[in-house]
């Protein structure tokens, strides 16, 4: 196995831990408690094992704050779609970044269109409706069209930010790209709960493990995923494609953590999802 491959599977098992960790957070945080403070921790232990971080041109420093701005805006839609639906559907519809990154990657990678691509791709949203009428059954409603949209809009900004990595790394380390991005981010989000006047609950903070937990998975999830990108023969369609093993693992602690239910049908229904996204990459 390449070290890619494998880099980029170990990101994928950290991404499902963090996906939970962050549900988990906002229970006893606000949203923005939870990704200011995660993202200065994850700065600070980035911090404490790079080196030659400044060493750094001012393009790529501006592509990186770019990339930051998209996250953040990414990431606050994210949370507040979590809140708003079962974290297995959650984990599901974030498979249309797949569709999207391939979009991205003909338009800006040069990567070509072909008829198992479009297939494949029909395949994934024919899944996604599935699972959404299997959660809709479990909560005996529907989960808003409004809500979609919005993770929707999410997981497009998510692929972006994948791009850019691919070609900023062209230029920079991998260790200079996590410093840079996570200073950036977490700059970010302490103005915002500054200009909100939002109130920080330093006893419930202290007391939220699970603000720790997604630190500690987002650091290591992200290194490994920059690392992977660093390499130039890495392929975007193929990591996405590896990214998705993270789903599977979202469903099942959707049903430890938050005990959801249904939970083989959704699982069967990943599968037929992950059936269209073999086709889009063979």
């Amino acid at each position: 196995m390449q070290n890619w491959i494998l880099y980029t599977l170990i990101y994928a098992l950290f991404t499902g831990f963090f996906q939970c960790a962050r549900k988990k957070a906002v229970e006893k945080n606000s949203i923005y408690e939870v990704l200011a403070i995660f993202s200065t921790i994850s700065f600070i232990l980035v911090s404490l094992t790079s080196k030659d971080v400044f060493n750094i041109g001012f393009t790529p420093l501006m592509i990186i704050f770019t990339k930051s701005i998209i996250i953040v805006i990414s990431w606050i839609l994210s949370l507040y779609a979590i809140q708003k639906m079962p974290i297995s559907l959650y984990s599901i519809i974030n498979l249309s970044r797949i569709v999207f990154s391939i979009m991205l990657s003909v338009i800006f990678l040069g990567e070509q269109l072909t008829t198992l691509l479009i297939i494949g791709a029909i395949i994934i949203i024919l899944g996604l409706f599935l699972v959404n009428k299997v959660s809709n059954v479990e909560n005996e409603k529907e989960t808003s069209l409004k809500v979609v949209l919005i993770l929707l809009i999410s997981c497009l900004f998510n692929s972006v930010s994948a791009i850019i990595d691919k070609q900023v790394l062209k230029y920079i380390t991998s260790i200079q790209l996590q410093f840079w991005f996570l200073l950036f981010l977490s700059i970010f989000y302490w103005c915002i709960i500054i200009f909100k006047n939002v109130k920080i609950d330093f006893k419930k903070t202290k007391q939220n493990y699970w603000i720790l937990v997604a630190a500690i998975c987002l650091t290591v999830g992200d290194r490994f995923l920059f690392k992977a990108n660093e390499f130039p023969e890495s392929k975007v369609a193929i990591m996405t494609l590896i990214k998705q093993f993270s789903v599977i693992e979202g469903i099942i602690l959707g049903k430890i953590f938050f005990n959801e239910k249904n939970i083989i049908k959704k699982l069967l229904c990943s599968l037929l999802i992950i059936i269209g996204i073999v086709l889009t990459i063979v």
